[in-house]
């Protein structure tokens, strides 16, 4: 991994040349996605001498601009700092790295990549196939197996932690919204979409998920924590022509309990989800037992299920009830799946 000077220096054609070989030419453009992060990106096609092609992306954040910066106080711009941080190289073993070099100025922060457009997954709300579904669990399995209770996270102090992950899309006010706000529609969809959920949900749940999050953390301060993509979501996603998986966005990368993950994971994978999400649960705690080679107690196995439970509800309830109120079968399942299993697992 290649750390520039400058963010300039990560498209300067002398830099260039010297991973790519002499360039003819060098075309930019800006790449426009559906997402909600504050980041900008360009697409860069370089044509080598030989003409050779080659499709890259250039992403900067500004972490003052940023909302997911500022709702998670990232204030040292953690995708730069992962992939420059030396115990974390170990990532590569699991997943495809597909950044080539970054560099970071202050509160910027730039990272070229490849461009991996032609490997994402279809941009649809229907579910991926069963076996691109077992390399997403068993990836995800491994990576947490290969970091689980390690000391060498835990001393990274900049990692996003468990209450960040809890806070940024909870209910209520968040001071980092007067100077720095979710765009929109998001900030308007997370205000109404908390009011319906609110007129839904029983007083005692509501009164739960308004609690203090270090209240609704405390039950789960003894569970193993473990590295964390933090935005683990399809669209993230891609596939090599080798059946191994790219993840990418990572600003949201932690240190935190496996269930954190594995309930954002549900929730914002509704649609896309190959099996059952009972189903999904039971895959991803055999393939992590089979990458920690050892047993998880059913005990603990439970408290990190709760906690998926309770965490992607924090992150995403908002949502489901927005679409419970589109009236259709399918969103209305999806509600009562998610507030049933939340008011089950308050209640244990």
């Amino acid at each position: 991994m290649t750390r520039c000077n400058s963010i300039a220096d990560l498209t300067n054609p002398q830099w260039l040349k010297t991973i790519y070989g002499p360039l003819k030419e060098i075309n930019t453009k800006p790449f426009i996605t559906t997402g909600f992060s504050g980041a900008v990106l360009q697409k860069i096609e370089l044509i080598a001498a030989d003409n050779t092609t080659h499709h890259l992306i250039l992403k900067q954040t500004n972490l003052k601009t940023d909302w997911i910066s500022q709702r998670t106080h990232d204030t040292v711009g953690r995708e730069a700092a992962w992939l420059n941080e030396e115990c974390l190289r170990r990532t590569w073993n699991i997943i495809h790295c597909p950044y080539i070099a970054f560099a970071k100025e202050n509160d910027l922060t730039g990272l070229l990549m490849e461009d991996l457009s032609a490997h994402l997954f279809p941009d649809n709300r229907e579910p991926i196939d069963i076996d691109s579904e077992n390399i997403i669990i068993d990836t995800m399995a491994a990576l947490h197996a290969q970091f689980w209770d390690s000391d060498d996270i835990k001393q990274l102090t900049w990692l996003t932690r468990p209450r960040d992950y809890l806070d940024i899309l909870r209910p209520g006010d968040h001071a980092q919204d007067s100077y720095c706000p979710p765009p929109e529609p998001l900030r308007t969809n997370l205000s109404e979409g908390w009011r319906i959920a609110f007129e839904l949900l029983s007083i005692n749940t509501m009164n739960y998920l308004t609690q203090p999050i270090e209240e609704i953390l405390s039950s789960w301060t003894n569970l193993p924590v473990t590295l964390l993509h933090g935005d683990m979501k399809i669209a993230n996603m891609a596939l090599s022509p080798g059946g191994k998986l790219s993840l990418f966005d990572w600003p949201m990368i932690g240190c935190a309990p496996c269930g954190i993950e594995l309930g954002w994971y549900l929730a914002v994978n509704a649609t896309r989800l190959a099996r059952r999400k009972e189903e999904f649960i039971h895959a991803y705690r055999s393939s992590l037992e089979c990458n920690l080679q050892e047993a998880i107690d059913d005990k603990s196995w439970k408290e990190i299920v709760k906690l998926s439970i309770v965490s992607g509800a924090m992150m995403m309830l908002w949502n489901k009830a927005l679409k419970w109120k589109s009236g259709k079968e399918s969103d209305r399942a999806e509600w009562e799946w998610w507030s049933k299993s939340l008011e089950l697992a308050i209640s244990q």
